[in-house]
């Protein structure tokens, strides 16, 4: 399978130094013009991939518009995981979204990054014509240093080898070293920042973009001693490139508003105080002054119907 896709990579790496090859006061068999030939070989493959990226993006924002309906199925399905995952299925399928789309890009890099591995393993002082390249570049390739290391020449490649391409063991080991160090955390980085802008709310799509944030890059460390230099500067500069290219779109394609018609809150300021309501001084203040009654008169009438009244109601006693 990694032969069949090593030929049109192969292949398009030696256009692509030819090409170089060709420009004025650059040496074929240099590593500016093979270490430049894999850069531009990095560049031509996202080129390429630049479509799925875009409707990779499209994805992750028709799963964000479709959040609040994932949520509310979750509630409604709480307990029952075999329901759940055919109403979830059936609104991505009627809003043509897919959870694992935002991998796809990255999945999608890996046989070519494995199948450039396969080209520069058979890049040998003793090579002969093979995946679209000529015995000479081959040759020439294995010998052409990046940094001092050869690009043919890994971190575990035995110092037999590394004296016989004329370089420095430790040289090539502190290269490989810084790359493959470069190559872990890039890669965490862009997964992480991926994820932080897709906002997924599936746990489905959620497990598979934990995965791929933690086990990708410690996978690619742990192996990235038996990668070729070459190989670790495609993967440098394809997760640059990645950074670049997130950036870049996302700007244009703002993540989506799931609350657009909710207005930002807004603080009141503060009333003036009214004079009348003006506020109270702590001040001691006087007791209100008491005005006397004045006397009730009677006048002699009354006082005399009065008295008749008591003296009938002491002759009825």
């Amino acid at each position: 399978m990694l032969d069949i896709l090593a030929s049109p990579v192969g292949a398009l790496l030696a256009l692509i130094h030819t090409g170089i090859s060709n420009a004025p006061g650059i040496d074929s068999a240099s590593g500016w013009a093979w270490g430049l030939s894999i850069v531009l070989l990095t560049v031509t493959v996202r080129l390429l991939l630049f479509p799925l990226f875009v409707k990779q993006i499209k994805s992750q924002r028709r799963m964000q518009e479709l959040a609040p309906k994932v949520k509310e199925l979750q509630k409604l399905h709480k307990g029952d995981r075999e329901t759940l995952n055919v109403e979830m299925m059936k609104l991505y399928k009627e809003n043509n979204a897919n959870p694992i789309s935002g991998c796809l890009p990255l999945l999608l890099q890996l046989p070519v990054f494995f199948a450039l591995f396969t080209v520069i393993r058979n890049f040998k002082l003793d090579a002969e014509a093979m995946y679209g390249l000529t015995a000479q570049q081959l040759r020439e390739g294995a010998a052409a240093q990046v940094l001092g290391a050869p690009i043919s020449a890994a971190f575990n490649s035995p110092q037999s080898l590394i004296s016989e391409l004329g370089a420095s063991h430790t040289t090539v080991r502190v290269v490989a070293f810084l790359m493959v160090i470069g190559m872990g955390a890039s890669t965490f980085w862009t997964q992480r920042q991926l994820m932080a802008r897709a906002g997924a709310t599936d746990p489905q799509q959620v497990m598979v973009q934990k995965l791929l944030l933690y086990v990708l890059p410690l996978s690619f460390a742990v192996s990235g001693v038996f990668f070729p230099i070459g190989v670790l500067l495609y993967w440098l500069t394809t997760n640059v490139w990645s950074m670049g290219q997130q950036a870049w779109v996302i700007k244009r394609m703002p993540p989506v508003n799931l609350t657009p018609g909710k207005p930002a809150p807004v603080v009141k300021a503060p009333k003036p105080p009214t004079p009348d309501a003006a506020p109270r001084t702590a001040t001691p203040t006087a007791p209100a002054a008491t005005t006397p009654k004045a006397p009730v008169t009677v006048s002699p009438r009354k006082a005399a119907g009065s008295r008749k009244n008591k003296n009938r109601r002491g002759g009825r006693r």
